[in-house]
């Protein structure tokens, strides 16, 4: 594996662990069932991938990972097993969780063996070399701390970006793992059939940050949630002050707040540390394209908040009881 600059607030890198789950989950059922929810054109390397493994549905270790896939096991977690193995040899170098099959590990490898993925993956180097330096074009200048910090507590030292041209081609998934907060993401999707945009791609700069600033941001949220049980329960008794179409792509009040919370904090960040042309293009797509008209507002509370971490709101949970009725406020003043 290879990495960015030392001194580079993210870390990028290509993990040779990250691309074998991918290759694995390209022949399950999972890229044509997200097709059928989500349509998107996938990188030219996912789709000759698929074509290079041909139909192996019926694979001993593509049979395992699907039938966890059909159990709900998410995409965090099964990138998060990827992690315990070696990333040259594939031999475990820290025990898995006890409920994992006892021979996964063991069928990871030998599939990566039968199918000769190693010898792919270098005779294909180039569009993986050209992704990690489009990474780093982006994220070498990326300073993610500092903002996180004004929202959470030991937020972990090192933040890693890991390119992926395989699957999930529709979204980031973010694990935390050996102390290592690791955002796995693909380039940023085009419109409809169209193959995606480069990482580095001056039109989509605002979205390469946002899939690795909002998946940390996400993941970071979700381990306050967890150590404050009942807080969403407790502030979902007023509904957040969301139009119908955001309300359907996000049907539930947690579903929502993650994602207001998300493209908030990538508004910030483009304000305070790109542009704010940069801010407003994105708060403008945003609202077009996805109906986040209450976005401008979402910025405004959390910006109270960070004012006010210390002294009013001990924790972002005591925050996030009141966030209904501060967003609500911010809404009327904006839309004034």
């Amino acid at each position: 594996m290879s990495g960015s600059r030392v001194d580079a607030d993210v870390e990028v890198r290509i993990d040779t662990r990250v691309r074998l789950m991918g290759a694995l989950l390209a022949v399950t059922g999972y890229p044509a069932s997200i097709q059928k929810s989500r349509p998107h054109g996938v990188h030219v390397f996912a789709r000759n991938t698929r074509r290079m493994l041909g139909d192996m549905s019926a694979d001993p270790t593509v049979v395992q990972l699907q039938s966890l896939l059909d159990d709900g096991i998410s995409l965090e977690t099964l990138f998060a097993l990827s992690m315990h193995l070696h990333p040259t040899t594939f031999e475990l170098v820290r025990p898995l969780p006890g409920w994992v099959p006892s021979n996964l590990a063991a069928n990871i490898r030998d599939f990566n063996k039968r199918t000769k993925l190693s010898l792919w993956f270098e005779k294909e180097r180039a569009a993986w070399e050209k992704a990690e330096e489009e990474s780093r074009n982006v994220f070498n200048a990326a300073r993610f701390q500092s903002l996180l910090a004004q929202f959470f507590d030991n937020v972990p030292a090192k933040l890693v970006f890991v390119p992926n041209l395989l699957y999930p081609s529709d979204r980031e998934v973010t694990v935390l793992f050996n102390g290592e907060l690791i955002c796995i993401a693909p380039p940023p999707l085009a419109w409809g059939d169209n193959p995606p945009w480069a990482y580095d791609d001056p039109a989509m700069l605002s979205y390469s940050l946002f899939n690795a600033l909002g998946g940390y941001g996400k993941l970071l949220l979700d381990r306050e949630l967890e150590a404050n049980p009942g807080v969403i329960e407790e502030a979902a008794e007023q509904a957040l002050p969301v139009n119908e179409q955001f309300r359907a792509a996000y049907p539930t009040w947690k579903e929502q707040f993650r994602e207001l919370f998300a493209y908030a904090l990538t508004a910030l960040y483009l304000e305070d540390y790109v542009s704010d042309r940069e801010y407003r293009a994105f708060v403008l797509i945003e609202q077009r394209m996805r109906g986040m008209n209450i976005l401008p507002g979402t910025v405004n509370v959390m910006r109270r908040y960070m004012k006010e971490r210390g002294h009013k709101y001990a924790t972002i949970a005591d925050w996030i009881r009141v966030f209904p009725i501060q967003l609500r406020l911010a809404k009327r003043f904006v839309n004034l």
